[in-house]
């Protein structure tokens, strides 16, 4: 059962430079590639909470940190490793630069499930029997060209997006009702058209990962009660 919940706009101006850093360590990094570019790694993306670590019943998010090649394609082996987003000396000739919707690029058509699993498992489609809910982020107050995400309005940070909602509570109660949320295991559905190419891509967090280092975003955990 699909049910939808509105995104909240939220917008860390004066500390997201202090924030960016220590939580992209925490995001799954993954290749795109681009048929347009013949480049099997032309779109480099970060994909996890926006913040970490990720809490029941609190206000948090999905962040989508992304970047373009403008060198060559990489020569990594990429069954073994992922380009490092920060540091293109290590990067096989690429040499990526931000994907920022303010200047020349695009996004659109863009739609993103919050998934609850039953497991830490990587999965390919929001119907796969490890999926308990998908629950479709719906754009803020009808800003509907990048659907529920928001460009970050940190000029350092410009090619961070987020899409806002709240974790559920915590608590043992499980089912198919995508209003069941809480801790465990989440992915992220993110269906989207960079550039004039389409992309549909699951991330899964902990062991779902599919990065071949094991980089990961962390699962949902309990808030720790205060005595």
């Amino acid at each position: 059962m699909k049910t939808c919940i509105n995104t909240a706009l939220f917008l860390l101006i004066g500390t997201s430079s202090l924030l960016g850093a220590a939580n992209v360590q925490a995001h799954e990094a993954r290749c795109l590639k681009s048929t347009v570019h013949n480049d099997p790694c032309y779109y480099l993306v970060l994909v996890g909470f926006t913040h970490e670590p990720a809490l029941a019943n609190e206000m948090n998010g999905v962040d989508l940190w992304i970047k373009k090649n403008v060198g060559t394609p990489t020569t990594l082996d990429l069954t073994k490793t992922v380009p490092d987003f920060d540091d293109d000396t290590k990067n096989g000739g690429a040499q990526y630069v931000p994907v920022d919707v303010m200047s020349q690029d695009t996004i659109m058509d863009v739609m993103v499930h919050v998934l609850r699993l039953k497991k830490q498992t990587h999965v390919t489609s929001d119907t796969d029997k490890n999926v308990i809910s998908a629950t479709m982020l719906m754009p803020y107050l009808g800003y509907d060209m990048m659907g529920p995400l928001v460009q970050s309005m940190d000029p350092m940070f410009n090619y961070k997006y987020t899409a806002r909602f709240m974790t559920g509570p915590t608590g043992p109660k499980t089912g198919a009702s995508s209003s069941v949320q809480g801790v465990g295991a989440y992915g992220f559905h993110i269906m989207a058209m960079i550039n004039d190419e389409m992309y549909d891509e699951i991330f899964v967090c902990g062991a779902g990962s599919t990065n071949p280092t094991g980089d990961a975003f962390s699962c949902v955990g309990s808030p720790q009660k205060i005595k």
